[in-house]
């Protein structure tokens, strides 16, 4: 991938920034991360937590940082928010109070790799005139054990595709964790109406049903990642993930595009697949050996070549590999885990996408 070019504007020309983090009962997520944020060298930013009903010593943490950080401000969701799930109430309330003309959306288990983070988000919205919202890189911090390996490996490369097709038709949907949007561009769409009673995909479809390849930019400098904590279930974070994202999608503009891109990538890899697997069947039932070999060696020389390119790719993002072997293991599995994800969402209640009222 392309890395956005840029030049260096002088502090004058980046815009005012707000950072907007939602949190719910993270405590000790804020307390290792938001020092982070508040450290950024910036000209002219500030950062709003939006407090999700939290039970534990949320609202004292915040507002003992307060009281040293000027540039920090919070905020709560009311218990009366009926009409709008929370994610999107907290993302909304965060928006209308920043002060700043782009709002930056991250999580409270997300921390940037430098303190240059915003200061290149800036730059890339000073570097593109007619930009409306910025898209970031996002990683994992941990790429431990089989479900982080496969968690890791699927986020980069979702992130792979979905990042090159900005450039040519708008972003098709994003990762929540690090993106930058204009404020007056949210509040002339009325922000979440389309789809406030869905449960997730806040960003992923306001990205989606908002963006062109003219308002739309990425940012891929090294010192713009943001890195995710990881859960520890991660196995129950990958069904999650893949099983709403079903829902989401449905709601999605400029979908038959990306999406015949995507299944192109996934079929092709799987009918050479099928193919020496074919061949090797065949030959080894007509007892041509030479033959069987051939497909068996090429077969091998395709994995570790693929493999070997798309970790280059991922270590190149992610600043660390997961492995050759695992990469081209994992590649093999994306249509099997896409059935799997389908059938899943298929036989599950609709209800549970969405807001519950009480």
């Amino acid at each position: 991938m392309e890395r956005t070019r840029t030049t260096t504007p002088p502090d004058g020309e980046v815009p005012g920034i707000s950072v907007i983090i939602t949190t719910h009962n993270q405590e000790e997520e804020l307390r290792k991360n938001l020092p982070l944020i508040l450290r950024q060298i910036y000209p002219d930013f500030e950062v709003i937590v939006v407090d999700i009903k939290s039970t534990d010593n949320t609202k004292m943490l915040l507002e003992r940082l307060e009281e040293d950080n000027l540039q920090l401000h919070h905020t709560f969701t009311p218990s009366t928010g009926r009409d709008i799930s929370t994610e999107r109430l907290a993302i909304t309330l965060g928006i209308k109070a920043a002060t700043k003309p782009w709002v930056v959306i991250t999580k409270a288990d997300c921390s940037p790799v430098s303190h240059q983070w915003l200061r290149r988000m800036g730059e890339a919205i000073a570097g593109h005139r007619s930009a409306e919202m910025v898209i970031g890189y996002s990683r994992y911090n941990a790429v431990k054990g089989y479900s982080g390996r496969r968690l890791n490996f699927f986020r980069t490369w979702l992130q792979m595709l979905t990042l090159t097709f900005v450039r040519q038709g708008g972003a098709y949907r994003c990762d929540g964790t690090n993106m930058a949007y204009k404020k007056e561009l949210f509040l002339s769409h009325q922000g979440f109406a389309s789809h406030s009673n869905l449960l997730v995909g806040a960003t992923d479809i306001m990205v989606n049903q908002n963006s062109t390849k003219h308002n739309c930019t990425v940012c891929l400098h090294p010192e713009a990642v943001i890195e995710q904590s990881m859960s520890r279930n991660s196995r129950n974070l990958w069904h999650n993930e893949r099983l709403f994202f079903q829902e989401t999608r449905r709601h999605f503009t400029k979908k038959w595009i990306y999406r015949a891109r995507y299944a192109g990538s996934v079929l092709l890899h799987a009918m050479l697949v099928m193919c020496l697997v074919a061949t090797i069947g065949v030959s080894i039932w007509q007892e041509q050996y030479i033959a069987t070999g051939a497909a068996v060696v090429l077969w091998f020389i395709h994995l570790l070549t693929q493999g070997a390119v798309i970790n280059r790719t991922v270590k190149m993002l992610n600043g660390h590999g997961i492995g050759i072997f695992h990469t081209a293991w994992f590649i093999h599995l994306i249509p099997f885990w896409d059935m799997g994800a389908w059938l899943r969402h298929s036989f599950t209640s609709k209800k549970r996408f969405r807001k519950k009222y009480i």
